[in-house]
């Protein structure tokens, strides 16, 4: 298990910045986002199986995944 989760993170490591990631679905980009705080910039766009969302922040300086309304 924890071998995996360092494989993980170095082929996160190496990706360039800018690249797209694709979820999909909630929960798995949830948990990206989650496991990389430090990663991501508010307003952010996320697509989620054709959705779009924005990360926001929420009280408490939680992130938010908020519909996207163009």
């Amino acid at each position: 298990m924890e071998f995996e989760e360092c494989e993980e993170e170095q082929e996160e490591s190496a990706r360039p910045r800018g690249e797209k990631l694709e979820f999909s679905s909630i929960a798995e980009a949830v948990e990206w986002i989650r496991s990389h705080k430090a990663e991501v910039a508010i307003g952010t766009i996320v697509i989620v199986a054709g959705v779009s969302f924005v990360l926001a922040t929420g009280g408490a300086g939680a992130l938010v995944l908020a519909p996207l309304a163009l």
